[in-house]
């Protein structure tokens, strides 16, 4: 799993990203680790904080956009970034509904170390895909952030 997984698609006015993996948990976190390096640069961010997240949605896509919002919005609001995922992605029956329990590898945003390449303001649901290359045996996700 790395970042050569993630494809920064064409896209007019926002940010477009393919993500592939074998699993759904590694897909998840793969979409975590494009969504900030599209922000900023993973490979300056150190390993110096462990932050608990959690996400839940009704659907995976639901579960994809609430996990995606979180991520973005320690960024945005906690002023922290992340590098690194290790997340579970379990399924409620009693609830009927996903859950994601994990936590991420970061440190605070350091203006003088991490360079902002791009803000963005919003994750969306508009073409929002999850699904299953059977032939190559792997997950992708598609989704779309406003810059």
């Amino acid at each position: 799993m790395s970042l050569e997984d993630i494809e920064y698609l064409d896209h007019m006015t926002d940010a477009y990203l393919r993500v592939k993996a074998s699993t759904l948990k590694e897909v998840f976190e793969l979409a975590g680790k494009g969504l900030v390096n599209t922000m900023y640069d993973i490979h300056h961010i150190e390993a110096k904080k462990r932050i608990s997240i959690s996400a839940e949605g009704k659907e995976l896509e639901n579960l994809l956009f609430d996990w995606l919002d979180k991520v973005l919005l320690l960024m945005l609001i906690d002023r922290i970034i992340l590098s690194e995922f290790e997340i579970k992605i379990i399924y409620d029956d009693k609830n009927c509904q996903y859950e994601i329990k994990g936590y991420g590898e970061g440190e605070e945003i350091d203006s003088s170390k991490h360079e902002l390449k791009v803000e963005i303001k919003g994750i969306t649901y508009h073409e929002m895909k999850i699904f299953e290359d059977v032939d190559q045996n792997q997950i992708i996700v598609e989704f779309i952030v406003d810059l």
